[in-house]
């Protein structure tokens, strides 16, 4: 067994897929810090199911997964194959290679698998259990593993110890046996509680059970009495409700005679009291008329009294505004001769300021124009100076330019003779790559018609393998559900026919005699008829309770049972004895044959044996089978004497009583019990039946898929080999190509270059020229603006003088100007202030002169108003005596009114009382039948209530010549007695059973926990003896092993392993005593740092000598070495030619041993890339 390779994608640095080959040897992983190599042996250690992140170098388990870099996106899963080699079968599994697999995505999820079968973590431990290569194992040993062996835990030691010894499975083995053990006695405890509680229960259960069968006698009995006493009460009801109905008849008759002279006295009342209604508003009507027109006389005397008052008023107000009319003339004479004054020196102001302001005018335009041609003149003056800067500065820019074109020319030159030495060069290179690509693309094509076909074989197989996989796992799938459902209906069987065997649904007295074994009894009406699919609703409603009925042999038969149910107090049941019972058909049943909805009598609806068919005639000769209400309905008018019941469960009596309706609960249906076994039986016989196929045709389909493995293994091998060969010819072809590709590319830009730069020196030579040419252009324009420079700057400094002088002119002049606006403007406010005075004093004249017009209006109007109402006051005083005169002639008339009205109503009361009377006499009546139809209501409610039967069913029950009163004492003392029992559990009878079966199977269950518990401890007594001596000869050989290589590795010296406590090897720590050259025998945790890795090594290696593994892994485990430690390490590891070893390391010494040296660099950012180097070849990629 050995490692074959490992295949990586997205684990942690490792973003794309990479392989990497384990060859037998020495393979050494190198690489610079943090390019990824360790991430190799954590990639071996995490796929063998290493769960803890911190092992892994992480916090949380996701981190496994590449997180993604600043050009590359992070990945959803991580995953790594483990390819091992196990021709020899040292695992234990059917393959020759063995492929673990493990996946884990963002989600937090994990996959593992086994050659692509889905498998548990736990399956992939067990199948490296003891074979050294687990995460617990010393086949995977780091610097964290090299610091375990030398620290001050000793006990972590016997991890590497109990892994050589080969003990693990049997340490499992053990903790699972002890866990069961646990288990054991945890249950133990629980059944012996139970037990005890059932102990403490089961004699009152009994002494319960047996008072309930006498309350259910009892209780029985007292039904019978109540029916029928509630029965008897009803047709008392019944014969005094007819006796109240006569009654009623007779005050109905008068009731409605005296209602008719009520309603004639009614009618006199309503026409008198209209007509007193009829004066009493014409009576209202003329007194509201009257009273308004007094009102209306009142107020026209006091608008005249108001009228008289104004005009006073009016005369005061006349001569007071006359006299405000003559003050305000006056004032306004004065105002008038002030504005003319004010208009005087307002306009001297204003003539004074005009001329002032023509002056500042003509003053400011002199100004302005002067300043327009001082700022000319110096605009003029600076842009000489502008264009004689420009000039010296393009002056200079162009000398510049001409010194650069003069460098350009020199760098030019030089420039031409290296482009034609590289041209030269190249010419010559690419020959020679020419020969080879053509050798190249005659290899190319040879490659790759192979590895066509080899990819058609190989996807023709993994299509084959596909089918075979999912036909595989779809049986697989089918096979556990049929695996499953087998269960369920072997389950559901059971159950049923348990309940067939005791008589569950039944009652009581049933299952007692059906468990009595009592000779004649042939079995319950429910056992021995069948029941087609559909009418079982039909048949258990005909049927009802008689389902429950037992048929026996003979009379004799049924009075032993009887006498039995006696003597146990166990209920009553009816007996059906077959030769003495007789049945018949009905012959009016023939008449229906053919009628829509009729399905058949029910004898013809149910199979039985020939022996019972007059007990079914009994019970079902009479019984008419249709299929829904309406059909039910009309059949029964055809055919009298016959019961018809509906597939629903309907029922039309003999004597037309409908019954229908739904229970809230229904009960167990007995009649589908038997049709349901009989169906499992039959699914169970095709599922067995099918199951046994698929497990044949998946037997055959896992041996093709063996096959099918190997031969895609074997083509995926050479397809690989395929694929990295054409891949190295493709990768050297382009490499070529590309070379010459780059010529062609360099040729064309050599002679462009060339030519660009011929060019260049010719334009560099005509631009020198031009040059100096425009330089002399510049320099004579430069004389001729400084002499126009010069000019511009005398004239402005003239100009400037004559504007100073005008300025102080024009500051003088707004200063007059300013003062007269001053004048001027008091002036103007004095003017406005006279006029506003003027037009107030006006308007105010004009307003007082308004009120006396208005007021004299006002006076006359008032005066012809007073004349006007004297006029009217008259014609309302007449008006008012009338109205007084025609009101007490209409009180007369509604007085006589009033009187008749009262006589009316007086022979309205005297009937009404009559009529209530009557009426209260009918209520009375009314009331008592009420209460009788209520009572009977109650009484047929009770019926259904207490005993689940309508009126009309229970009259099934009535009892012939039934004596109330001794049925009345014989019901009380039922009670009293069934009182005198108190709280009856009537489940306790079916609780008493159930427990006493629970207690004898509980102790059944203590004896056997027991017999587990005494064969577990003697598993622990021999796993503890295995486990002694396996680890004492291992342990022994690793000491020996020890002390020689510890001499070996150090060139001298000893060292000892000692047991911590060797009275307890099983859970002793290890401690390593250790003496190098020269140094004395001590304690290892006093030795040197490369002392204590070099001791750990030798225990390594003593353990790998006791039980070779066939690989290990060693990440820098030498890296606290020096280069002669180093070397005799590398060196002994050469001795071990059975074992493949894979290092990780920095070490040169030890990679000059390596048989096979793979190279991890980050070439990408936060990318590994694996390189391999096989003895003298050169690297690949």
């Amino acid at each position: 067994m050995y490692f074959k390779r490992i295949e990586m994608h997205g684990f942690k640095s490792f973003a794309d897929p990479v392989t990497i080959e384990f060859h037998q040897g020495i393979t050494c992983v190198v690489g610079p810090n943090g390019s990824g190599k360790s991430n190799i042996s954590d990639a071996i250690r995490w796929v063998l199911g290493e769960q803890s992140p911190k092992m892994l170098r992480g916090g949380k388990m996701e981190e496994v997964i590449f997180a993604g870099t600043a050009s590359r996106k992070s990945r959803g899963m991580a995953e790594v194959t483990l390819v091992i080699d196990n021709a020899e079968g040292t695992l234990p599994i059917e393959y020759q290679e063995v492929a673990i697999t493990r996946r884990m995505f963002r989600s937090g999820e994990s996959e593992y698998s086994i050659n692509n079968h889905t498998c548990r973590l736990r399956d992939i431990r067990e199948l490296i259990m003891d074979t050294g290569i687990g995460v617990d194992g010393y086949s995977l040993i780091g610097q964290g593993k090299i610091s375990d062996i030398i620290s001050n835990k000793t006990e972590s030691r016997r991890e590497i110890f109990e892994e050589a010894a080969g003990i693990v499975m049997y340490r499992t083995k053990k903790a699972e046996s002890e866990r069961k053990l646990t288990a054991a006695s945890s249950n133990l405890e629980r059944v012996n509680d139970i037990i005890g509680e059932i102990e403490g229960r089961i004699d009152g259960l009994k002494e319960d059970s047996e008072k309930a069968r006498e309350y259910i006698e009892l209780r029985d009995r007292n039904r019978e009495l109540e029916i029928n006493i509630t029965l008897k009460n009803i047709e008392t009801l019944e014969a005094r409700n007819r006796e109240l109905n006569a009654e009623l008849a007779e005050k109905n008759a008068k009731l409605e005679s005296l209602q008719n002279e009520k309603a004639s006295a009614d009618k006199k009342l309503a026409e008198s009291r209209k007509k007193s209604d009829n004066l009493q508003n014409l009576l209202d009507e003329s007194r509201e008329k009257l009273m308004r027109s007094t009102g209306e006389i009142n107020e026209l005397i006091s608008r005249d009294q108001i009228n008289q008052e104004r005009l006073g008023t009016i005369d005061s107000s006349r001569q007071r505004i006359a006299g405000e009319l003559q003050s305000l003339s006056e004032k306004l004479k004065k105002e008038k001769a002030n504005a003319y004054s004010v208009k005087d020196a307002c306009a001297q102001a204003q003539k004074e300021l005009e001329q002032i302001q023509d002056q500042l005018r003509e003053n400011l335009r002199q100004y302005t124009d002067l300043t327009e041609e001082m700022s000319m003149a110096a605009e003029q003056a600076e842009q000489y100076k502008d264009d004689i800067f420009q000039a010296h500065s393009r002056i200079n820019a162009k000398k510049a330019e001409a010194a650069s074109l003069e460098n350009l020319k020199e760098t030019l030159e030089r420039r031409k003779k290296q482009v034609s030495e590289e041209k030269k060069r190249g010419e010559d290179s690419s020959r020679d790559t020419l020969d080879i690509l053509s050798r190249l693309r005659a290899e190319r094509k040879e490659k790759e018609e192979e590895l066509e076909q080899m990819r058609k074989d190989l996807s023709e197989s993994q299509k084959k393998q596909a089918a075979g996989a999912a036909e595989e796992q779809r049986l697989a799938g089918e096979l556990e559900e049929l695996r499953v459902l087998t269960g369920q209906l072997s389950s559901r069987k059971k159950t049923i026919e348990e309940m067939e065997h005791n008589y569950e649904g039944y009652n009581f007295a049933v299952r007692f005699i059906m468990k009595a074994g009592l000779s004649g009894i042939f079995g319950t009406v429910a056992e021995l008829i069948q029941v087609p699919k559909g009418f079982e609703t039909a048949v258990e409603t005909a049927l009802g309770a008689a389902l429950q009925n037992i048929v026996c042999e003979d009379d004799k038969s049924a009075q032993t049972a009887i006498a039995r149910l006696k003597e146990n107090r166990a209920g009553r049941l009816t007996f059906l004895p077959v030769s003495s019972i007789r049945g018949g058909r009905n012959g009016q049943a023939e008449v229906l044959r053919g009628e829509p909805g009729f399905q058949g009598l029910a004898t013809e609806c149910v199979e039985f044996a020939p022996a019972y068919r007059n007990v079914m005639e009994y019970l079902l000769g009479r019984v008419v089978v249709v299929d829904r209400m309406d059909h039910a309905v009309r059949l029964s008018k055809k055919a009298a004497g016959l019961r018809f019941v509906t597939l629903e469960g309907e029922i039309i009596n003999a004597g037309g009583a409908i019954t229908g309706g739904r229970y809230k609960n229904k009960t167990a249906n007995l009649l589908e019990r038997k049709a349901e076994i009989g169906e499992l039986e039959k699914r169970l016989t095709l599922a067995e039946e099918k199951k046994q196929r698929g497990s044949r045709k998946l037997e055959e389909l896992q041996t093709a898929a063996r096959e099918a493995r190997l031969r895609i293994a074997s083509q995926e091998e050479r397809t690989r080999s395929l694929e990295i060969d054409l891949a190295s010819i493709k990768n050297e072809y382009m490499v070529l190509e590309n070379s010459l590709s780059d010529f062609k590319e360099h040729s064309g830009r050599w002679e462009k270059e060339l030519e660009s730069i011929h060019s260049e020196q010719e334009s560099s030579d005509r631009m020198i020229r031009e040059l100096e040419c425009q330089i002399k252009g510049d320099q004579a324009q430069i004389a001729e603006r400084e002499r126009d420079a010069e000019t511009q700057i005398l004239k402005h400094e003239a100009k400037k003088e004559e504007a100073e002088k005008l300025s102080e002119a024009i500051t003088k002049l707004r200063i007059k100007a300013g003062a007269c606006e001053s004048r001027k403007a008091g002036a103007e406010e004095m003017t406005e202030r006279v006029h506003r005075t003027i037009r107030e004093l006006e308007a105010e004249i004009q307003q007082k002169e308004s009120q006396a017009e208005h007021l004299a209006g006002e006076k006359e109007s008032l005066e012809t108003g007073s004349t006007e109402l004297t006029s009217i006051v008259k014609e309302k005083e007449q008006e008012k005596a009338y109205l007084e005169g025609y009101i007490q002639d209409l009180a007369e008339e509604k007085a006589h009114a009033a009187k008749d009205a009262e006589t009316f109503l007086s022979e309205k009361e005297a009937l009404e009382r009559q009529v209530g009377s009557c009426q209260d006499q009918k209520y009375e009546l009314e009331v008592k039948s009420a209460r009788s139809e209520a009572q009977m209501d109650s009484y047929k409610e009770k019926l259904w209530e207490d005993f689940e039967v309508s009126y009309i069913q229970a009259i099934e029950f009535k009892k012939k010549d039934f004596a109330m009163s001794p049925a009345v004492k014989e019901n009380r003392r039922i009670k009293a007695r069934m009182k005198e029992l108190g709280e009856v559990n009537v489940g306790a009878i079916a609780e008493y059973e159930t427990v006493r079966e629970r207690y004898a199977f509980l102790t059944g269950q203590r004896e056997d926990i027991l017999q587990a518990m005494d064969s577990l401890k003697q598993i622990i007594r021999d796993m503890d003896k295995t486990i002694k001596a396996r680890f004492k000869e291992s342990f022994d050989q690793a000491v020996l092993y020890f002390e020689q290589i510890f001499s070996d590795l150090f060139g001298g010296g000893h060292a000892q392993l000692q047991l911590d406590d060797e009275s307890n090897p099983l859970e002793s720590g290890i401690s390593i005593i250790a003496q190098p050259p020269g140094k004395k025998l001590q304690n290892i945790n006093l030795l040197s740092g490369g002392e204590k890795t070099m001791t750990a090594i030798a225990l390594m290696f003593a353990v790998l000598k006791t039980k070779p593994t066939p690989f290990c892994i060693l990440d820098e485990v030498e890296a606290a070495l020096d280069d002669a430690n180093i070397e005799r390490f590398a060196r002994y590891l050469k001795t071990f030619d059975n074992i493949q070893f894979t290092l990780v390391t920095h070490q040169k010494t030890t990679m000059e041993y390596a048989d096979v040296l793979y190279g991890v660099t980050m070439p990408e950012q936060g990318i590994s890339k694996v390189l391999s180097l096989n003895l003298g070849d050169g690297f690949d990629g």
